[in-house]
């Protein structure tokens, strides 16, 4: 039997800001981001991340269509179960992949142990999910769209003995300059250097971002009037080139799947 081990999270910024208030965004995004795992007989690995939403009244999962592109079946993938040390399969869920945009959604609603999913974390709307809903916001300084992207990097997680280990990471960044030059109207490009700073002020080195394929990116809207931390999904990470940009699609191609 799989075995799981949450090893907390890494928090980094490229971007300027409140540290303080990156590490409650980054609590929040943590609390409906999951790894998905691939299993066979004699090991376990990340394979990618998915963002636990409610659309409609349906459970689903978000993340990247590419994750299934070498032939993984929904039968050999497991999420870890919050407050428990196991994982419920994906064998009984429904995938659908959008034929436009690299994203994906997993209806999970049939699957074994949604309910223990559903009440230890905090499932977001689809398809805008914002924590911010009758509150004003405030603008942040930079003038810049800052987003925030977390997930599981495979070299954060290793397997052993029937334990899997992992790691979450998140990142706080802005826009790349190469932005301007995107034909595609659905991708989004964000700065990943090979360097960034911990909220204790350490420089660290960036990991590579496989596992991270389907993470949210959220869009740092800053602080309500009540102090809660406004974020909005926008894009679904996609690639990335580690010292340039990391890559995402909008979300709005997973709208699309629920109503067809």
């Amino acid at each position: 039997m799989l075995q799981w081990d949450p090893l907390g999270e890494t928090s980094v910024r490229f971007a300027a800001g409140s540290d303080a208030l990156l590490v409650r965004a980054s609590a929040a995004i943590g609390a409906c981001t999951l790894p998905l795992v691939v299993r066979d007989f004699r090991r376990a690995a990340v394979l990618g991340t998915a963002t636990l939403l409610i659309a409609g009244r349906r459970p689903v999962l978000l993340t990247a269509a590419h994750v299934f592109d070498s032939g993984v079946r929904l039968g050999n993938l497991m999420v870890p179960l919050p407050g428990a040390r196991g994982f419920a399969s994906l064998e009984a869920a429904c995938l659908m992949r959008s034929r436009s945009v690299d994203i994906a959604v997993i209806d999970i609603s049939r699957m074994a142990g949604v309910t223990e999913l559903l009440c230890g974390m905090c499932a977001a709307p689809l398809p805008r999910a914002r924590q911010d809903r009758g509150h004003r916001t405030r603008t942040p300084r930079q003038g810049r769209a800052q987003v925030m992207v977390s997930g599981y990097p495979a070299a954060l997680s290793r397997f052993e003995r029937g334990w899997l280990a992992a790691r979450r990471f998140t990142l706080l960044t802005d826009r790349h300059h190469e932005t301007a030059a995107i034909h595609c109207p659905a991708d989004r490009l964000f700065g990943y250097g090979r360097v960034a700073r911990r909220p204790d002020g350490l420089a660290v080195h960036t990991p590579a971002l496989d596992g991270m394929s389907g993470a949210g990116i959220w869009v740092l809207e800053g602080e309500a009037d009540d102090g809660k931390v406004c974020l909005r999904l926008d894009a679904v990470q996609s690639a990335y080139v580690h010292g340039r940009y990391l890559r995402g699609h909008d979300i709005g191609a997973a709208a699309e799947l629920l109503r067809a």
